[in-house]
């Protein structure tokens, strides 16, 4: 080949090499040799090697002539090479003789690779595989090995742990594998095993093991595989004891399956819900049987569509005061709306379920219907009121009966001693005529007090009245007392509007309220009463309304329907008119109250 064809092709060759001859001067060289050694872009030709590379030692000079001497190819895969200017790199390096015709040695090919690169990143690879080791011990998780070229398998001191082994034990596949539990867990463990070396697949598996001490640990497993030129050179992968929580998986599992067994069948009406947007996730039957829906229905809500309006707030607030641990718990009356639209008071009881963390998760509540509970409550505070007013009329007649036949007795006894003592025919007939007066008026109390006595004894029959009827009938009888004061009464209700009222009592009260009005008129001013009637709740409202001279409330209002209780000194008034309306109206079961300012007017206020 021609000389300058043969440089070519050297120089242009893609790795470092050099020709020398026997002393060791350049004779060709490839252009990366300059590149690799950073050599100045001049014509080495024929210059000495150590010319070129004065750093060179003995050590090198030994070697070279030891080849040329010899014959020998000497090659380090990766040495040190200190450059004059203090530089290192690490070379990779053959050297080998060339021959002449004759076979006799000519001089040197030196042919290099510097690594210095490929050997930062093999040590950077190696720290960072040791600080994996290092994490994966402090974490407590094992590390395991199987070299396939050597066929030694390595357990990392954490594995060794984990199966309970001396840290002197040398494992091998089949000691390891009889770890596994016998049976499934070996024939899995075998075949991923088996998969892996086969396809280079990544797999994870949790199985259980027998420890060298006879223990059943649960460990996850991970292996990796290793594959060059298509055969598995290594496997490797990590060693993890997971058996606490595996354990605390099953408990809470298991509590988890009691936990729904209970929420299933059990008598009281529970849900589950979001604690942080009160979603509905769960619910029982006994709630759907409450609240008339199916299961389906109500798990697609929110709580917030079922409680009343008026009881969400203090709901809310429960439940925020939970989430901070303000509260252990919630403990409410609430109403909860039907599908019929009626709504049940319940008693609502709220429990929050946390999860590892202290998250709150979920928040379990139990619903009891309490309306028979709360209808029952009422009617005995109702019937404890009805006792006490009994009990305060009664205590009220025994004491009016006391005092007024009392000053009956004492004014009889007084005046019988007159006569007694009076001499005189004209004077004794003056005394008679007082006893007689005074004989009407107790003939007067008692017909009183028995009437009191018939409203508060006798059983009422109340029956459908049509009341503006009834007003205008009444008004019929005192038609002379309206026609003389003039007084003005409108009647504002419909003519079918209906009472359910005793027709004896109804009638008394509408006379005593509009006698009062007129009798306590304002003398300047053109009398007016005003009656309104409605229904609320129910119920029927009515209202008597005029504008008369008024009560001082302050002053009387707390005797306004007390027994023979007067306030505005008229000859006439006897204080049992209001007492006997009261009366009347709650022998009706209904209520009566006034509201009144003097010199503007009094309003009284009915409720049957």
């Amino acid at each position: 080949m021609d000389q300058s064809i043969q440089f070519k092709a050297i120089w242009q060759a893609p790795i470092a090499i050099a020709y020398l001859d026997t002393d060791l001067k350049y004779i060709a060289y490839s252009a990366k040799w300059l590149s690799d050694y950073k050599l100045p872009q001049e014509d080495i030709i024929g210059k000495s090697h150590y010319e070129v590379f004065p750093e060179i030692g003995e050590e090198w000079k030994q070697k070279h002539q030891r080849i040329l001497k010899y014959g020998n190819i000497e090659s380090n895969p990766a040495e040190l090479f200190v450059r004059s200017d203090g530089s290192h790199q690490w070379i990779k390096w053959a050297v080998r003789p060339t021959f002449n015709q004759n076979g006799e040695i000519s001089g040197l090919v030196m042919s290099t690779e510097d690594i210095t690169e490929t050997l930062k990143l093999q040590s950077k690879v190696d720290r960072e595989h040791q600080l994996l080791l290092d994490a994966a011990d402090k974490a407590k998780i094992g590390t395991w090995e199987m070299n396939h070229i050597t066929n030694e398998l390595y357990w990392s001191m954490v594995t060794k742990k984990i199966h309970e082994v001396h840290k002197d034990f040398v494992p091998d596949i089949a000691t390891g594998i009889d770890f596994y539990k016998p049976g499934v867990n070996q024939e899995i463990v075998s075949d991923l095993f088996a998969r892996s070396y086969k396809t280079g697949e990544r797999f994870e598996v949790e199985l259980q093991i027998i420890t060298a001490k006879g223990k059943e640990r649960w460990v996850r497993s991970v292996m990796k595989a290793e594959i060059v030129d298509g055969k598995c050179i290594r496997q490797y992968g990590t060693f993890e004891d997971i058996t606490d929580k595996v354990v605390s998986e099953k408990n809470y599992k298991l509590a988890l399956r009691k936990f729904h067994d209970v929420f299933e069948a059990s008598g009281v009406g529970m849900m589950v819900v979001d604690p942080i947007d009160l979603s509905i996730t769960e619910v029982n039957p006994k709630i759907c049987e409450l609240l008339n829906y199916h299961s389906d229905h109500i798990k697609t809500s929110s709580l917030e569509r079922f409680v009343l309006k008026a009881d969400f707030p203090k709901l809310f607030n429960s439940v925020t005061d939970l989430l901070n641990n303000k509260i252990d718990g919630i403990e409410l009356d609430i109403h909860l709306k039907k599908s019929t639209g009626r709504f049940v008071i319940c008693s609502v009881i709220g429990t929050l379920i946390d999860d590892d963390q202290g998250n709150p998760i979920d928040l379990v509540i139990q619903v009891i219907d309490i309306s028979g509970i709360k209808k029952k409550e009422e009617e005995l505070r109702a019937f404890t009121k009805y006792v006490e007013q009994q009990n305060e009329r009664l205590l009220n007649f025994a004491h009016i009966v006391s005092h007024n036949l009392r000053s009956h007795s004492s004014n009889f006894e007084v005046l019988l001693n007159l006569y007694h003592q009076e001499t005189d025919v004209e004077d004794q007939n003056n005394i008679i005529k007082l006893l007689s007066s005074s004989s009407s008026q107790l003939a007067e109390t008692i017909s009183h007090l028995n009437d009191v006595v018939a409203v508060n004894t006798k059983k009422i029959e109340l029956s459908p009245i049509y009341l503006k009827e009834n007003i205008f009938k009444v008004m019929e009888n005192i038609s002379s007392q309206i026609k003389e004061y003039h007084i003005n009464v409108d009647v504002e209700m419909d003519d079918d509007f209906t009472v359910a009222a005793s027709p004896a009592y109804l009638e008394s009260i509408i006379l005593n309220l509009l006698t009062n009005s007129i009798r306590y008129r304002k003398k300047d001013v053109p009398g007016r009463i005003t009656i309104k009637a409605y229904k609320h709740k129910g119920k029927s409202r009515i209202i008597f309304e005029d504008n008369g001279i008024g009560i001082d409330m302050k002053l009387n209002g707390h005797k306004i329907f007390g027994m023979y209780k007067t306030f505005h000194g008229n000859k006439d008034a006897r204080g049992i008119g209001l007492y006997m309306t009261k009366n009347q109206v709650e022998a009706m079961g209904g209520t009566i109250r006034v509201e009144s300012e003097k010199n503007v007017g009094t309003k009284f206020n009915i409720t049957l």
